[in-house]
């Protein structure tokens, strides 16, 4: 049982609030006259970078992977990278094209397509069949019914006059459809089109074109579509792009993250003008930071059209003059100043302008209405002298931008970078006007749980916050469950309290191809042919979906019953012990005293030893292998609450220093104190929780000296920690129960117009209740059908997570709640659950 009290905006309530008939309870007061701040109408957001093949072989729809034949060696070390057929076909073909029957492939690198292609590919054929094939993005999803637009270019230097058959394939070969073109080919490259309708249903096909006879000609820009996104003709995969408009994002952030930046070049930065108009005529580029080539399919234009297309705002990160490993000198960045005036020229320029004519040109006449300028990315760090860290006289250089930008543009607004990393409280450290800073945060479940207030006390008067990128990148799974969801929703209804200074946010990244996942974890996780988001997916969903234009001073209680089962895993006897990672290390004089009571454990042959090559002898026990962790425990079982283990370490060789086991149940739940971890560099207390390991306090610097006994001690007293080393505390800490997180947090938002109230409850732990809203000066429309609804999304455990196997073990389904009367609500509170009540009013 659990009996926790939270509150919000510093409110007490009144146990009377509670029915006594029941003292588990969730109690929520909101009264309609104690209004809080507006809601930005630009609160929740998303933000989309090429990263995991999120753009080639994921939202973009180009089924032919290497459309254009440059992907090879344009990343370094990509050459090294087979994908099928031997090395010594590698060196004469480009990658992810393929030889059917007896044809011969070459890269021809003259008399190209015009200046942005630099290969093309040759086939020469020795019979009717022959010719080449693509497998595009890991398979290629072909559906029975669809149609698929089919365009290249082609030429021959001696001639070829025949017909060339498109099909699509089973990866055994098996035809899918297919369609004939008739060419004749001379030294002036011709583009063809085509349509072929599949036949047959495969999510991993193939693509291939044959010719008829033997002969020769080459190849380049070869293109295949499937239907699209509001049927745009360069669009979006539907599927993925109805996932984001699902979220009804107010605000769609591209194209990056670092992907703005580049590395090694600032040729490998986004380049706009080079990413617009027809496909032929975009050259792509190396896509460094992320390890693969982009063929800029999805250019500015793109990106402009996503955003209308999905009722987004466009928010565009310009480049600064700054990349991975260089930059511009800041006193020389015109022309990037430049580039981002054009952009803006180009977004909302009329068709008088250069600019805005070549929008109207490329099919939208209207100006598309960018009205948010992000200056950089991740770009104002802390070494703004030497650009170790992309933040190179990032103040100046933010100060250029914002002139130009405003003295052409003064309504637009600009975003200013704060730091990226090694801070809870990043701040704009210069005098410069800023309207809008971006925070970025990666952290565990409990520490956004925990920043539940973080903007409670913000000044102000200050600049607006535009939390930028955050999302749980430790302890969130294998590719993102419900605990890390959890506590993300707990800190976003933190900022939707506070959205008079976080105006915006956007979780990041949004897309993993599950064939190349660089980053882990991503919102929405898919292959060819299947697509599923994790419950943090479906919380960036639920809230932008289910919020008011007002937020409404919320005020609760709660006091949770705990499973039996969990009473009693909490309850379960543990262990000490010893262990080391990469390193030998000796043990000597352990003592165990329950309840101030010794026990004796220096038998240690009879010492339960996991891993590792542990040899007892007399009264030391030593570890000599290298394994990571290697781990011996202690017979004896302890019950009690409250002891303490004592023993003396001595590090013989090896890369660390020593573990001190604690507090161990289990190989996924238990703790130790790290003596010298991290390389021999710091020590801290570390526990592990399903699985998950997270240290439970600040780093400290600590190197441990070889052929030296340390004196370690621990003292566990029910949940709180203090470890000693030389007699000197080193650490006092609280051994967190299940996820880390626990307790019940709740926040209200109005729609005065609409005469729609949100009531969002979450419980982060193991407990649960039943829960009663209790309304003052307003009251439910009970005339009205559907005047009460419940949107939940829960699970067993907040561990669960979902897969493309199984998409929806974790979504959003319909709860009960009740009106008991016009100012009472009821319903259920499960453990790790995300509750949303839709109440109408009078």
């Amino acid at each position: 049982m659990k009996h926790l009290k939270k509150t919000f905006f510093a409110a007490a309530l009144l146990l009377a609030a509670c029915n006594p008939a029941d003292e588990h309870q969730v109690v929520i007061n909101v009264d309609a006259t104690q209004k809080g701040p507006e809601v930005s109408p630009m609160l929740y957001g998303i933000f989309y970078e090429d990263i995991n093949h999120a753009a080639d072989g994921g939202l973009y729809a180009e089924l032919i992977r290497n459309r254009s034949f440059e992907d090879d060696n344009a990343i370094p070390g990509a050459e090294k990278r087979a994908d099928k057929g031997g090395s010594a076909q590698e060196k004469t073909r480009p990658g992810n094209w393929f030889a059917v029957g007896g044809a011969a492939l070459r890269l021809v690198r003259q008399n190209l397509l015009n200046d942005v292609q630099h290969n093309a590919l040759g086939v020469t054929t020795a019979k009717a069949g022959d010719g080449v094939r693509n497998e595009g993005f890991w398979g290629m999803n072909v559906v029975e019914g669809t149609a698929y637009r089919l365009s290249f270019w082609a030429k021959s230097d001696r001639g070829f006059k025949g017909a060339l058959s498109a099909s699509l394939l089973t990866a055994g070969g098996k035809d899918l459809g297919h369609s004939q073109i008739d060419v004749e080919l001379g030294r002036t490259w011709q583009k063809y089109t085509a349509v072929i309708s599949a036949t047959g249903t495969d999510p991993k096909a193939e693509f291939a074109l044959t010719a008829d006879k033997a002969g020769e000609f080459q190849l380049d820009v070869v293109s295949l579509f499937p239907p699209t996104f509001k049927d745009r003709e360069n669009g979006m995969r539907p599927d993925l792009a109805q996932m984001l408009a699902d979220m009804h994002p107010r605000f769609m952030r591209f194209p990056g993250g670092c992907f703005v930046e580049g590395s090694l070049s600032p040729d490998n930065a986004f380049r706009w003008k080079r990413t617009i108009g027809p496909i032929e005529q975009r050259e792509g580029h190396a896509n460094v930071n992320w390890g693969y080539r982009t063929s800029d399919g999805i250019g500015f234009h793109e990106y402009l059209q996503l955003a209308e297309d999905i009722g987004a705002k466009p928010l565009f990160v310009v480049n600064v003059g700054i990349w991975h490993g260089g930059c511009t000198p800041y006193d020389q960045i015109d022309g990037w100043i430049q580039e981002c005036l054009d952009a803006l020229e180009y977004a909302n320029g009329d068709a008088s302008t250069t600019y805005g004519k070549l929008r109207a040109e490329n099919g939208h006449p209207e100006p598309f209405g960018l009205e948010y300028i992000e200056i950089g990315n991740e770009n104002y760090n802390y070494h703004m002298d030497n650009n170790s860290d992309q933040s190179d006289h990032y103040p100046e250089r933010y100060r250029q931008f914002y002139d130009a930008i405003k003295a052409k543009y003064p309504n637009v607004h600009c975003i200013g970078n704060v730091e990226s990393w090694g801070t809870d409280d990043p701040s704009w450290k210069n005098d410069n006007p800023v309207e809008i800073v971006d925070e970025h945060y990666y952290r565990d479940p409990k520490w956004f749980a925990d920043r539940f207030g973080k903007y409670d006390s913000y000044d102000r008067s200050k600049n607006k916050v535009y939390v930028g990128e955050y999302a749980v990148t430790n302890r969130f799974g294998v590719i993102g469950n419900l605990n890390a969801a959890l506590g993300e929703a707990v800190f976003m209804m933190g900022m939707e309290n506070n959205s008079d200074v976080v105006v915006m946010n956007s979780y990041a990244p949004i897309f993993v191809n599950e064939n190349d996942a660089r980053w882990r974890p991503d919102m929405i996780r898919f292959n060819s042919s299947q697509v599923m988001g994790t419950p943090s997916y479906y919380v960036q969903q639920l809230f932008p979906n289910n919020v008011g234009t007002q937020v409404l001073k919320t005020e609760w209680t709660y006091s949770l019953s705990m499973p039996e089962e969990l009473a009693e895993k909490e309850a379960s006897p543990v262990q000490v012990g010893v262990a080391t990672w990469n390193t030998n290390a000796t043990f000597r004089n352990a003592e165990l005293l329950v309840d101030g009571s010794p026990v004796s454990i220096d038998d240690y042959s009879a010492w339960d030893k996991q891993n590792g090559q542990w040899t007892a002898s007399g009264d030391e026990i030593s570890q000599g292998g290298n394994e990571q962790p290697a781990m011996s425990l202690c017979p004896q079982k302890i019950s009690a609450k409250n002891y303490t283990f004592k023993v003396q370490a001595r590090k013989n060789a090896g890369a660390e220093g020593f573990l001190i086991v604690f507090g161990y149940k289990d190989g996924q739940d238990y703790l130790w104190y790290n003596i010298g971890g991290w390389g021999n560099k710091r020590n801290n207390v570390e526990q592990a929780l399903g699985g998950g390991k997270f240290s439970l306090a600040a780093d400290k610097p600590f190197a441990v000296e070889a052929d030296r006994w340390y004196d370690i001690q621990i003292d566990v007293d029910g949940e709180n920690v203090k470890c000693f080393i030389d007699g000197q505390q080193d650490f006092e800490c609280k051994v967190q129960k299940n996820n880390g997180m626990e307790g019940v947090y709740a926040s209200t938002t109005i729609d005065e117009a609409a005469k729609m109230m949100f009531v969002k409850v979450v419980n982060v732990g193991e407990g649960y209740a039943g829960g009663i809203l209790n309304l003052k000066n307003c009251s439910v429309n009970t005339a009205e059908k559907d005047a009460v609804s419940l949107i939940r999304l829960s699970s067993a455990s907040g561990e669960d997570e979902n897969t493309l196997d199984d998409p929806t073990r974790i979504c959003p389904t319909m709860g009960e709640a009740k009106a008991t009367s016009g100012n009472r609500v009821t319903f259920n509170v499960p453990a790790y659950s995300v509750n949303i009540l839709r109440i109408r009013l009078k």
